[in-house]
């Protein structure tokens, strides 16, 4: 589902057009958020370098050139899957860095939002029925304002692996916004006030919610590693079953041309 058809649902669910707030101000905010997109190819090229720096290193403490050849074949490419696997958990913990930094801009945007909503209620709600809740708020802007944002930076800052990284980086924010979401409904950010409440009624509830927006940061860096950590585990999983088929294949080359 596109960005413009996920605005137009939660406009219909709680009458705030939450693409109004996606301008050039927060494009550039994020923008300068989002940074590992410059460490890609470092985060590569060191693993697979090392990977190939110990698979030259073994030829050349062996003295069987039949065990160099069986080292030349399998090797090159066990190294290149190894680096990469292991180029992409590091990767990863950039993504992490800056997500933290992306969650950090999501709270302070819907905080915004919910004081807009408050000053100038009719103009934003349309509908009084249909007033939000903080959790319809966040997730508001982290699907319809943020996220898309994110993957416009990927697409101008990785012209050719964009959509890779953009789809990676899709999933991990998709996963700490859920969790996040999880953690906002134990909480009062699931209530609104209703189409009879009074200024007081609804200048109480935004004060409650502004208090949660702010107790919530301290939850981000932990959801965040979390998640960083589940996102790393299949690329882990790589590593270590193509390391440990390396060692195997190497071993029996060795017993074989020794």
């Amino acid at each position: 589902m596109n960005p413009s058809d996920i605005n137009e649902q939660l406009k219909r669910k709680t009458g705030v057009d939450f693409s109004r707030y996606r301008d050039p101000e927060l494009v550039e905010t994020l923008g300068n958020a989002i940074t590992f997109p410059l460490f890609l190819v470092k985060s590569l090229t060191r693993p697979v370098g090392l990977m190939f720096l110990l698979l030259i290193l073994a030829m050349v403490l062996t003295d069987s050139a039949y065990f160099r050849a069986w080292l030349t074949f399998p090797g090159i490419l066990l190294a290149l899957i190894n680096g990469i696997a292991l180029g992409l958990v590091l990767f990863i913990r950039r993504i992490r860095n800056d997500m933290k930094k992306v969650f950090a801009i999501s709270a302070e945007l819907s905080l915004q939002v919910l004081k807009d909503i408050g000053s100038a209620r009719r103009k934003l709600a349309g509908n009084p029925e249909s007033f939000p809740s903080l959790l319809e708020i966040f997730q508001g802007v982290n699907t319809s304002i943020v996220l898309p944002v994110i993957k416009q930076v990927i697409d101008r800052k990785i012209p050719f692996l964009g959509k890779f990284i953009g789809k990676l980086t899709e999933r991990f924010f998709n996963a700490v916004n859920s969790r996040l979401g999880m953690r906002l409904k134990k909480t009062d950010a699931n209530e609104h006030p209703s189409s009879q409440a009074s200024p007081v009624e609804i200048a109480s509830w935004l004060q409650k919610a502004e208090s949660l927006v702010h107790a919530g940061r301290n939850q981000i860096s932990k959801v965040v590693d979390t998640v960083s950590m589940v996102v790393s585990i299949p690329f882990l999983g790589i590593f270590a079953f193509v390391f440990l088929v390396s060692l195997i294949i190497l071993y029996g080359g060795y017993t074989l041309t020794a």
